[in-house]
């Protein structure tokens, strides 16, 4: 749910770059790459148009996007090797260049899971094995921590609109721009021991029932509930402290939100990073102390 830029490589480009790459003995490949070129590509515009409309799931596996024809076993095979053997090796270093820097442009921050993770690899938004004319698609490629490897993810090729995974490169600005994870701070007493966490889904009240349905499914595929409870205990104590201490001092708590918590949501790196749920959780448990003390 971090927003990535479209990588800047022309897909034409990028399948010319691997089929110059292919030892003699191939030709086999060489001849199905260079001849499906054309096909592909017209696939890979129907994908980019698709993808803004968030409508790749209409799109069925081993069939063309523009045409609707079918993809043979050979081609797909021949795919397959393409992006192992002739994108992916650092003895290729033409291609395997454009792979690092697309890996490179999430600056070591998981797209998924919003910097939980840091990328690894490179996986396929439409998994390769089911769409094989999108192996070394550039837009298809998306830098991945291990935790949130697409291939274990079933969302990651989906059959209704509910189930598609959001997509770093092309998805609804909405996902990105406005605030759809929130949590609560249960505290078991006060503040001199750390609570827990609960992290849940809130949607804006004028999103459609499919974009809600979307972000309940991604934020529990990804496992994002109990990974942002994980990452925000394992903060909690240092702030804890200060709260504590600006208590101690007869500071009010709308001072110490001010002061000491807000500044953490207004220096976030995107709206629904897991700091921003802490701290609105934070939030919530000392409006409530003070509502406490008033009664």
């Amino acid at each position: 749910m971090k927003r990535l830029a479209k990588p800047a490589y022309d897909f034409g480009d990028v399948l010319d770059k691997c089929v110059s790459g292919i030892l003699r003995g191939n030709e086999d490949l060489k001849t199905t790459i260079q001849t499906d070129r054309g096909e592909a590509l017209l696939d890979g515009v129907c994908y980019e148009n698709e993808a803004q409309q968030c409508n790749l799931y209409t799109f069925q596996e081993m069939k063309r996007f523009h045409n609707l024809s079918d993809i043979s076993t050979q081609t797909k095979n021949h795919y397959m090797h393409l992006y192992e053997t002739y994108f992916v090796p650092e003895t290729k270093p033409q291609t395997r260049a454009i792979y690092d820097a697309i890996l490179n442009a999430a600056k070591e921050d998981c797209p998924f899971c919003g910097g939980l993770g840091t990328p690894k690899n490179l996986d396929h938004f439409l998994p390769k094995a089911k769409f094989p004319q999108f192996s070394v698609f550039p837009s298809n490629l998306v830098p991945v921590c291990l935790d949130c490897n697409l291939d274990s993810k079933k969302t990651s090729y989906a059959s209704t609109a509910e189930e598609q995974t959001l997509h770093p490169y092309f998805d609804k600005p909405i996902f990105f721009q406005q605030q759809w994870i929130t949590a609560e701070y249960l505290a078991d007493s006060n503040l001199d021991e750390p609570g827990e966490f609960l992290y849940y889904v809130n949607t804006p009240s004028n999103w459609s029932d499919i974009d809600k349905a979307r972000v309940e499914n991604y934020f529990d595929d990804f496992g994002l509930a109990s990974r942002y409870a994980k990452q925000a205990t394992s903060s909690l104590k240092s702030k804890l402290r200060s709260i504590k201490r600006e208590l101690d001092r007869g500071i009010s708590i709308q001072e110490i939100i001010t002061d000491v918590i807000q500044p953490d949501i207004d220096d976030a790196p995107f709206v629904n990073y897991w700091e921003v749920g802490m701290s609105d959780g934070l939030i919530k448990y000392l409006n409530q102390q003070k509502i406490v003390e008033i009664i």
